[in-house]
């Protein structure tokens, strides 16, 4: 029986972006959804996707946001410090764009395959594409799907 291996099920790792092992514990690896062609293993703090983090064999899924600190960091001083968005004090992130969809131990490729189709990844249009959170034409702060193209 094989051990769960995220990039045989179409996650990519997400380079620079582990958590490394110490006398504390294990590391985690951070991994994407490969379902666009953008989706190529850096990391984006205003993409919304599948997201998969693995520490052993302890695996958690999520739909949203890679991590909630680095998009408001982004939203403050980088790419859409200008965009006019909600005031942080009145607006959670965290909470609004992200599902958590599974955590647990996926020891194999087989429990993965059955855990992965209960959650429907690969199966329900509603993982087909990644959103990103961008200015409108009114300069608003708004969450667009990304256009598909060749894979």
């Amino acid at each position: 029986m094989k051990s769960f291996d995220p990039k045989r099920f179409q996650f990519i790792k997400i380079r620079d972006f582990d958590i490394p092992s110490d006398r504390n514990g294990p590391g985690v690896s951070f991994y994407e959804y490969k379902n666009h062609p953008i989706v190529n293993g850096t990391k984006d703090y205003l993409r919304l996707n599948l997201y998969l983090t693995k520490s052993k064999n302890y695996v958690t899924i999520w739909h949203g946001l890679l991590e909630s600190m680095g998009t408001e960091m982004e939203l403050r001083e980088g790419r859409l410090a200008s965009v006019d968005k909600p005031d942080p004090d009145d607006f959670d992130y965290l909470a609004s764009y992200n599902e958590e969809l599974f955590k647990g131990h996926i020891d194999s490729d087989t429990a993965a395959r059955y855990i992965l189709k209960a959650l429907r990844i690969g199966i329900s249009k509603q993982y087909d594409l990644p959103q990103v959170l961008k200015a409108g034409s009114d300069n608003k702060l708004g969450c667009y799907v990304l256009e598909a193209r060749s894979r």
